[in-house]
């Protein structure tokens, strides 16, 4: 028996499972969402994934774990507004609509055998390891894609084009895929964006031509008080259900890393040339920052031992 994940009843069952990275709740969601499909195969990582159509030229991403402290059920309701919510949310907890939201889009999106290959990453939240693993072990499952486009970007209108200071894909191909959506739902404003932090398309950019990510409606990721813009997720599920791919323009050479990375890339040991960087870019450096698990009292420490002269208690930042 397949899940029924239509509609906003499918979308609140979804993010209802706090599910962090391993865990058994992890394991027990991918039985229960992806594994009763017909087609779903699994790696020796855990990655799920499915082709739709012959020979397909997009990846469609997502992944299936969650911020949280502990997993399992979480209450989750829509608000008057149609904003998705946790119920008596705590510290610890988040909704999950980073990145229940895309899992919902691309399930429904297999259901209408939309053509792609769709990949359910494990362990994004943990520094993407599940398309890490695909990278260094299985690269020829990338070959023949002309675009990797995930669905876990927070907001309403961005086609990421640089993911942790580099280019990721061409402004034509995101021009092209925000004027494919913006056609489709004449209330989208998608446009290409530069501010790009990281998800598991990132680690494809020097394989595939074109990896992006794209804006789902959540905000607030990674807490208690995460939301999620449901009638947006509707929207953008509606459009690509009626997405034509061959629209897209795939244009950038993946062997070759463009040196436009914000005018910064040639000086990136330079302190001086980050403290610019991180001047121009102020929430683009907290986002990342936050991902890479540090928090306020961590930032806050290292501020209290620079002003000091004392850098005993300092931590060198590293990825979770």
């Amino acid at each position: 028996m397949i899940c029924d994940v239509a509609g906003r009843m499918g979308l609140l069952e979804i993010l209802s499972w706090a599910r962090p990275h391993d865990s058994s709740v992890e394991r027990a969601f991918c039985r229960e969402y992806l594994d009763r499909i017909p087609g779903m195969t699994a790696d020796a990582f855990g990655n799920r994934m499915i082709t739709i159509g012959a020979n397909p030229r997009v990846l469609w991403s997502c992944h299936v774990d969650t911020v949280a402290a502990r997993g399992g059920h979480q209450d989750v309701y829509i608000d008057e507004h149609g904003i998705a919510r946790l119920l008596n949310g705590k510290s610890g907890m988040s909704l999950g609509a980073d990145d229940g939201a895309g899992i919902w889009i691309m399930l429904n999106m297999i259901e209408a055998a939309r053509p792609g290959l769709y990949v359910f990453h494990r362990g994004e939240e943990q520094g993407c390891l599940g398309s890490d693993w695909i990278r260094r072990n299985t690269p020829e499952l990338l070959e023949d894609l002309g675009a990797a486009i995930a669905f876990d970007r927070e907001g309403f209108g961005d086609v990421i084009t640089h993911q942790m200071a580099r280019r990721t894909c061409s402004d034509a191909f995101a021009t092209s895929l925000a004027a494919a959506l913006n056609r489709l739902d004449r209330g989208f404003r998608y446009a290409p964006d530069d501010t790009g932090v990281f998800t598991d398309t990132n680690e494809y950019a020097g394989i595939i031509p074109e990896c992006t990510n794209l804006s789902v409606g959540y905000h607030g990721q990674h807490g208690p008080r995460e939301t999620l813009d449901v009638a947006h997720c509707e929207k953008l599920l509606a459009a690509l259900l009626r997405f034509d791919a061959t629209s897209l323009v795939i244009e950038r050479d993946p062997s070759v890393e463009e040196d436009d990375c914000w005018g910064w890339r040639g000086h990136r040991d330079d302190q001086a040339a980050f403290a610019d960087a991180i001047a121009e870019y102020p929430t683009v450096a907290a986002r990342m920052l936050a991902q890479c698990g540090m928090n306020i009292d961590d930032f806050q420490m290292a501020v209290w031992a620079e002003e000091s002269g004392d850098d005993h208690y300092y931590r060198p930042l590293a990825v979770s």
